[in-house]
């Protein structure tokens, strides 16, 4: 499909671009007078009639595909009711299937203005609060679902500059699942360096994979990792010549902490306790995200000593993530394989 073509009522509006998609092309469309995030999954495609292979494959084929429809659709139906509340969950508005191929449509958010999610740490304390506020109280709203949303990292997050301050948006749910109902372990897709404890066994340990340890903490570890980076500009502080990622160094006994070096005096102290707490290797041991919600809010402006509350901006809003971090968009094999490695103590590769 190319610019000026026509797919389900949407006109294309720019030729697809691959750019921090990862199993998937984007563009902007427009249907009845208001442009959209359109989104085209690589994978999986329909087989139809006149498609290579033998019957029996394409029926394998299509029912791999009859679940993905209707995952995706059990995930749109139960967040649509919620995508008005704070205006912050870019949630899907349209899914659909155009011959071999599945659509995605979601708002489409002008985020030009904004910072680099890596420039995020260098804003003001009160700004970085209402980001930390914003994520906290999106991800609250579709925790609340059971809906884990699996594939938090920084280009996930959308900032955007408002009249006010800085906030967040949340995007990209196509990884996401009720909690307890992960996709098998090869089907997987997403950041290995945002990977919770948990989601690096439940991809490397396959036989003992149990998904019912896959919940809602696992975001929350992610979310604190991002955290960390938001308030000091740098991930946890771990042996990084020894593990690759956080999460396995949190597998192999290290404690996961924010850099205290990197803390300014006006971050109170128990918003710092918390994230360390949200990067715990035991799910159970850490808060959920409305404790975190609640830490945050208790948090007034000007740090521990000021007076007014900071406010959350409710401001509506997808322009596509830029480019995600050199170790997405593995899966199955090839993310057991790069898992494997990391929980040995392999190093990252060097770039």
């Amino acid at each position: 499909m190319n610019k000026g073509d026509v797919i389900n009522g949407y006109e294309i509006l720019q030729d697809f671009s691959v750019a921090g998609a990862g199993f998937s092309m984007w563009t902007f469309a427009r249907k009845d007078g208001r442009d959209y995030f359109f989104k085209q999954f690589l994978s999986p495609t329909y087989p139809e009639a006149d498609a290579p292979g033998s019957e029996r494959i394409k029926a394998r084929k299509r029912a791999r595909c009859e679940a993905f429809e209707n995952h995706q659709r059990r995930i749109m139906e139960a967040t649509r009711p919620v995508s008005s509340l704070g205006g912050n969950l870019i949630v899907t508005i349209d899914f659909f299937r155009s011959g071999a191929k599945y659509y995605k449509v979601t708002e489409k958010v002008e985020v030009a203005e904004g910072p680099a999610a890596g420039d995020v740490a260098a804003l003001p304390f009160e700004d970085k609060l209402v980001i930390l506020k914003s994520v906290a109280h999106s991800l609250k709203v579709l925790h609340d679902l059971k809906i884990v949303h699996s594939d938090l990292k920084p280009s996930n997050i959308l900032i955007k500059r408002t009249a006010l301050a800085h906030t967040a948006k949340l995007i990209d749910f196509d990884s996401a699942y009720f909690t307890g109902e992960p996709p098998p372990p090869d089907q997987i897709v997403g950041t290995i360096n945002y990977y919770s404890p948990e989601l690096v066994t439940y991809i490397q340990d396959t036989e003992s994979a149990d998904p019912h340890r896959l919940g809602l903490a696992s975001d929350v570890f992610t979310l604190g990792l991002i955290y960390t980076e938001y308030l000091t500009g740098q991930p946890p502080a771990y042996d990084r010549e020894r593990y690759a990622y956080p999460a396995t160094a949190a597998r192999q006994g290290e404690t996961l902490r924010v850099p205290a070096e990197r803390v300014g005096a006006e971050v109170p102290a128990e918003i710092v306790q918390v994230i360390d707490r949200m990067m715990l290797l035991d799910p159970a041991a850490r808060p959920s995200i409305g404790e975190v919600h609640a830490a945050l809010m208790r948090v007034r402006r000007g740090g521990p000593g000021g007076t007014a509350p900071v406010a959350e901006p409710a401001v509506a809003g997808t322009a596509p993530a830029g480019p995600a971090p050199a170790s997405s968009g593995l899966r199955g094999k090839g993310l057991r394989t790069a898992t494997r490695r990391a929980a040995v103590g392999v190093p990252a590769r060097r770039r």
